[in-house]
């Protein structure tokens, strides 16, 4: 064999060799490329996945809290009659017309994330100054409450907000009973058959009347 044809024979040998090695180096530099990638695409996608689970829960929270705000504006006694405080949970059943309250959580189901969401009352108390506060002993103001929404979802602490309704209308009152007299002091926060104060009125003829004597 020549020398020419074996120096041909070697370059040839040297440059699969050269080109098995570069590949690997490729399929090297491209798999830690891709773990990089990986590394950095996983956290931006629990993110976003969060971020979409705070936007859906938020929305629930909030169709909640307007849905008790009207149901409250309907008849202020549906809110005046729920047992107050934290443990006390309720939600709005509102398939039918008008809406019911009903006792506990309910939950709602998006694609394969379970959202929970509630509410609950609470009397407001004021200050001497007549401001709303979290630690005021005066209670006279039956007619406004705080409601507050909680809801969450898994692996998510629970979410709250809070809103004051105020019962600033009545449709109709009807009083059919005062048998009970004068020295009804107030405010009052339940109904009751009695009355502040009277004058040339006679309460005790004819039990749930009242007559006014014109003079």
């Amino acid at each position: 064999m020549s020398n020419i044809k074996r120096l041909f024979m070697f370059l040839s040998h040297r440059g699969k060799g050269q080109s098995l090695v570069e590949i690997l180096i490729a399929v090297s530099i491209g798999a830690l490329m891709i773990i990089a990638a990986a590394g950095v695409i996983a956290p931006a996608l629990r993110i976003n996945t969060q971020t979409i689970h705070a936007q859906t829960g938020t929305a629930f929270a909030k169709e909640l809290m307007e849905n008790v705000r009207v149901w409250s504006e309907g008849d202020w006694h549906r809110i005046a009659s729920l047992a107050t405080s934290s443990v006390n949970h309720y939600y709005l059943v509102t398939t039918g017309s008008p809406f019911a309250s009903s006792t506990g959580d309910q939950t709602v189901i998006v694609s394969t994330t379970t959202y929970t969401r509630y509410f609950y009352v609470d009397d407001v108390y004021r200050d001497s100054g007549d401001n709303i506060a979290t630690n005021g002993t005066l209670y006279y103001d039956p007619s406004t409450k705080k409601i507050t929404v909680a809801y969450s979802w898994p692996q998510s602490a629970t979410n709250t907000m809070y809103q004051y309704i105020t019962r600033y209308r009545n449709n109709v009152f009807v009083q059919t009973d005062w048998s009970g007299g004068s020295g009804q002091s107030g405010p009052v926060t339940s109904t009751n058959n009695m009355f502040s104060t009277s004058t040339n009125i006679d309460n005790t003829t004819s039990s749930g009347a009242i007559y006014i004597n014109l003079h």
